[in-house]
């Protein structure tokens, strides 16, 4: 019973972290997702495991992967572009997106956020949140419940991850979370999946913003 406690008390710390470190204590260039790694790899070798047993292996880095990756990265443009922005636009007064407004003519700032976009947007918070913590929950949490109720909930984390934006950013980065949370659990929790797709997204998202379309396809 001892350890049960312990474990829970671990995994809800851990997961605490993992969420509120970036914002509480912002180091410079991203690199608290070098700390929060550590941490993770640290959790890991605790159990005994390695991030492949996350489903970060080589091996499952195929083309197949990648064209899923792709193919789903482009449903999920369209559906924020041509759903859920058009949706809430007309149902609420929502106010315009600036928080990259610093890439716009920009040719160097845009590619440095592309490259931010693959390595902290796609890799670092699939790892965090799609890897650890929907495992965890999944695993510790939500043990012999359907697995979509851990996916459910990490995506609600995911949202509130990104309260620096208005609700609507927080919403969207919600159902977000939640499409590469099924995208990981359908296709075996093959982890480089949701990476590619959630950095593809994020790319032409940022591409959208620079050329001053974003929202405004239709």
């Amino acid at each position: 019973m001892i350890k049960i406690v312990q474990r829970t008390v671990r995994d809800v710390g851990a997961i605490a972290f993992l969420i509120a470190f970036p914002h509480f204590v912002p180091l410079p260039f991203y690199s608290y997702a070098i700390v929060c790694f550590l941490v993770i790899w640290f959790l890991l070798r605790n159990d005994g495991k390695t991030f492949r047993s996350i489903g970060l292996s080589k091996n499952a880095l195929t083309a197949k992967a990648v064209l899923i990756g792709m193919a789903s990265a482009l449903l999920w443009i369209g559906f924020m572009q041509f759903i859920y922005i058009p949706v809430i636009k007309h149902l609420f007064v929502v106010p315009d997106y600036t928080e990259y407004d610093f890439i716009k003519g920009n040719i160097l700032n845009l590619l440095m956020i592309i490259t931010a976009a693959w390595l902290i947007g796609g890799f670092y918070e699939e790892v965090v949140f799609r890897g650890y913590i929907q495992n965890i929950l999944r695993k510790r949490f939500f043990k012999g419940a359907p697995v979509l109720w851990s996916v459910i909930a990490t995506s609600i984390l995911f949202g509130l991850y990104h309260s620096q934006q208005d609700v609507f950013g927080i919403a969207a980065a919600a159902l977000g979370g939640l499409f590469w949370g099924i995208l990981y659990t359908k296709f075996d929790n093959n982890l480089w999946i949701p990476i590619i797709s959630h950095a593809i997204f994020d790319t032409i998202t940022l591409l959208l913003i620079y050329f001053d379309r974003f929202g405004n396809l239709i």
